[in-house]
């Protein structure tokens, strides 16, 4: 009995210590799992809310972006009215009939304007505002000064992102083509439906500007169709006489032309650019990309918009370099 009663005891223990480890393994995994699933509920909540943001900083940029553009039709009809001597003395649209061969530049929505112009409208007739043309005054020397030497264009508009390039005739070889085509590898087909692409060749030759839109068109005939890609170059006229430059920063007289031609070629790329897209990225004409970079300028881009207890921003810089393009 006293034998029996050790083997019963001794099962007893090891049953004793079986329930103990089983409920000390399901407290183990309770303890584990608790955080755990904390942990989880509040990273997708997290990213919830962080996409959600996103969402909202996008659609933040989009109403900027119309309202850009509403707000760029709302001058046309200011600048014209005034120089065209719409107004009466009282600052009132007047009935005068306007001679629609004039607007031939302007949007049909900026004509509809025009012609739907009331004497609700107030404009200071003795005010006239800053142009272009108080800034670059030659550019009144030639009425064509502003308008494009070369366009190749499907009038694209509405996309997150311009991509522009700008480039110039380079005395050793150039990498344009196998830059373009660098951008296109690396991006997938939502970010080309959302992107566009600018090249600005800062040449008056037309024979090389010619050339140079021949090459891309071989090599890009689909993105040229679609109006992924549209190439641009300004009139000859559109650059002043260079020899008449004031010296600045101790440069040499070629430095100095140098670098207000390039001031001159970014300010009519980004010029022209504006009214395409919402945000603008300015790249050199050899560069290389990676996969999916359209996709993280864009998050970063909108993080940093969401962000409202930051000051709004207006250049971010994805380089140390910044962008040199000629």
């Amino acid at each position: 009995m006293d034998k029996l009663g050790r083997i019963t005891t001794v099962m007893k223990m090891g049953l004793t210590s079986s329930l103990l480890r089983r409920r000390n393994c399901f407290l183990a995994f309770i303890l584990v799992s608790i955080p755990s699933t904390i942990l989880f509920l509040v990273a997708t909540d997290f990213s919830a809310e962080q996409t959600m943001s996103q969402r909202v900083a996008e659609f933040q940029m989009r109403m900027q972006y119309l309202e850009s553009m509403y707000r760029a039709k709302q001058e046309d009809v200011a600048i014209l009215s005034q120089y065209l001597g719409f107004t009466n003395q009282n600052g009132e649209i007047s009935n005068m009939t306007i001679n629609l061969n004039l607007l031939d530049g302007l949007s049909a929505d900026s004509r509809s304007m025009i012609r739907n112009a009331t004497a609700s409208a107030k404009l200071p007739a003795n005010l006239k505002l800053p142009t272009a043309f108080h800034f670059l005054p030659h550019l009144l020397d030639d009425p064509a000064s502003l308008r494009p030497g070369y366009l190749q264009t499907r009038n694209r508009q509405g996309v997150s992102i311009v991509l522009g390039i700008p480039t110039v005739k380079r005395e050793k070889q150039s990498y344009l083509v196998e830059t373009v085509d660098n951008l296109i590898a690396n991006m997938d087909e939502e970010e080309q439906n959302d992107t566009m692409i600018v090249i600005f060749i800062g040449e008056s030759d037309l024979d090389y500007v010619s050339n140079v839109a021949n090459s891309i068109n071989t090599r890009f005939p689909t993105s040229i169709e679609s109006g992924f890609i549209e190439i641009i170059s300004p009139a000859a006229s559109y650059y002043p006489d260079m020899t008449k430059l004031r010296l600045t920063l101790n440069d040499s007289t070629e430095r100095v032309k140098w670098r207000s031609k390039q001031n001159l070629d970014f300010v009519y790329l980004m010029a022209y650019a504006q009214p395409k897209g919402a945000f603008y990225v300015q790249l050199e004409d050899d560069i290389l990309t990676k996969k999916g970079f359209i996709t993280i300028m864009k998050k970063f881009a909108l993080e940093k918009t969401a962000k409202k207890e930051q000051i709004q921003w207006f250049v971010l810089d994805f380089c140390q370099l910044g962008f040199i393009g000629e």
